[in-house]
């Protein structure tokens, strides 16, 4: 009887499960201690560096290139082909995590976290990183959806391959195996007598009860916090440390299964196909309903400023707020209707191909004419009111999705479906890193303070705004300041020395480079900004 029929029987189903998952996803054996030591040491790493105040910086940027650092040492103790592609994810994916530590708006940090997690689990996705780049927006998400599911559960696998590699022991490691357990059970027998004695010693001599005391003083929240932070590092990295070896790819997604599969390897079943004249439908009418919206707004769509003003009751709030994120996101949920009309197309003559091709490029240029709907008016609420993190973030947004249609336009019309997901994902992770390089809080402090110096501002500085930015935008505001009214001088500075000191000690574990920026422009400026505040560190109401 084998070992896995035996350790199956034992467990029940849960051995059974177990026992499944580690054949579907199999590590080389030599490697089972060493991702349970890795898991171990990547545990107390994170405890170590995660435990500290403030938000996360330099620490989880360390802690992710460790994960990545382990993996490799990992793949090559277990004798794997090294794969250059896997290594240069896993190298984008820690340069991504380094954001965390360059960046300190927090919007921003959480863009660098999610391409991190989408590049690692990308990089652990299968053992060479080839088919990457003709992939499908499915393979990705399922990539990502297969790498936290390993995360999160395959840490008991690798209990279960350490279990089944130990009887394969050299004869001396079972005698230190042996010896090892024996002193664990003296340990265990000794355990109640100790305490026995140890009691009544205790109550023969106060010094000796005093010294026990001390020595066992335990902060049980300390510790508790301790071992949590611990168990969940532990349990994430060793979880990803052996998807990364196995790979978390299923074998029936990566098999090749001939006829019935579509262009990006996804068998597509045949219950969810559907025949040009479903298609084409369904496309029209979308055509049709953004026809007659451009038609009917055209005057809005493209003559913003006149109509404003020759509207009764029609203010430029009105016209930007109301209706911008709805086209926003009218425009993003084009593209996942086109690929899924793609995706379900059953093509069965070229003239299909042609007549799908003809609805998809009307229905990409409306939408592209809807988008810059959508800029113009951000274009007016950005000159009324202001620019903030949403609007430049939904103008970003915007922007890709538009580059995201011609590409499509470019690609899957033209027949070549293979190059789209791969260069969304590009074009993806090229605007995040354009964002972490361009510092968008300092671009929206730079792009107000220009507007308020403006002649024809509509309304003033918005003050309550300026100090709800991150450190990220605190240099641009210290530089502005003497140009600014004191109204709005007054609380800026005492915002800035309330909430970057230049005296404020910070731990190294969550150092971060745009709030050490930050109190350093704060530190240099500090006599100039203390003036702006007065001795009272109160701000006087501005003179009528």
């Amino acid at each position: 009887m084998s070992d896995d029929h035996v350790s199956a029987q034992d467990g029940g189903v849960i051995g059974q499960v177990l026992v499944g998952a580690t054949r579907l996803y199999a590590v080389p054996r030599a490697s089972a201690a060493a991702l349970l030591v890795a898991g171990v040491i990547l545990g107390a790493v994170g405890d170590g560096l995660l435990r500290a105040p403030g938000p996360p910086g330099l620490n989880l940027s360390l802690w992710i290139g460790s994960v990545a650092v382990a993996a490799l040492a990992l793949h090559r103790r277990a004798a794997l082909a090294r794969d250059r592609g896997r290594v240069a994810w896993l190298a984008i994916g820690v340069a991504f995590a380094a954001g965390l530590a360059w960046r300190d708006a927090p919007a921003l940090k959480l863009l660098a976290l999610a391409c991190a997690t989408l590049i690692f689990a990308i990089a652990a996705h299968r053992l060479t990183a080839a088919w990457v780049r003709r992939a499908g927006v499915l393979r990705y998400a399922g990539a990502l959806a297969l790498g936290a599911l390993h995360a999160w559960t395959a840490a008991p696998l690798a209990l279960v391959d350490a279990a089944r590699s130990t009887p394969r022991a050299a004869a001396g490691r079972a005698g230190g195996w042996r010896s090892a357990a024996a002193i664990a059970r003296g340990l265990l027998i000794a355990a109640p007598l100790v305490a026995v004695f140890g009691a009544l010693f205790m109550s023969a001599d106060a010094m000796f009860a005093r010294l026990v005391t001390n020595v066992f003083r335990f902060d049980f929240e300390w510790i508790a916090g301790h071992v949590l932070l611990f168990s969940i590092c532990a349990w994430l990295s060793t979880g990803y440390l052996r998807g990364f070896l196995s790979g978390t790819d299923l074998p029936w997604w990566s098999a090749d299964r001939g006829q019935g599969t579509d262009d990006r390897g996804v068998p597509a079943p045949k219950w969810l196909a559907l025949g040009m004249t479903e298609v084409a439908t369904a496309l029209a009418a979308i055509d049709l309903l953004f026809l007659i919206f451009v038609i009917v707004q055209f005057r809005y769509l493209f003559g913003a400023d006149t109509i404003v003003q020759i509207t009764p009751n029609l203010t430029y709030a009105d016209y930007a707020r109301h209706g911008f994120f709805e086209l926003v996101f009218a425009v993003v949920l084009v593209v996942p209707v086109l690929l899924a009309a793609d995706s379900l197309l059953d093509r069965r003559s070229r003239r299909d191909a042609l007549l799908f091709c003809g609805l998809a490029g009307v229905q990409i240029g409306l939408v592209l004419a809807i988008a810059a709907s959508a800029l113009q008016r951000l274009r007016l609420y950005h000159a009324s009111y202001g620019l903030t993190e949403s609007r430049l973030y939904a103008m970003v947004l915007l922007i890709w999705i538009c580059l995201i249609l011609f590409w499509l336009a470019a690609t899957i019309l033209r027949g070549r479906r293979d190059s789209f997901a791969f260069g969304t994902l590009a074009s993806g992770l090229a605007t995040v890193a354009l964002l972490l390089a361009i510092n968008p809080d300092a671009v929206i402090a730079r792009a107000n303070v220009a507007r308020m110096a403006s002649r024809d501002a509509a309304v003033r500085f918005d003050v309550a705004y300026a100090t709800s930015l991150s450190a990220d935008a605190v240099p641009v505001l210290i530089d502005a300041l003497p140009s600014l009214p004191r109204d709005v001088r007054c609380p800026l500075a005492r915002h800035m020395l309330r909430d970057w000191p230049p005296d404020r000690s910070r731990p190294i574990r969550s150092w971060n480079w745009s709030t050490a920026r930050a109190s350093d422009a704060v530190r240099e400026h500090e006599a100039q900004l203390r003036s702006m505040v007065g001795p009272d560190q109160k701000c006087a109401a501005p003179r009528p």
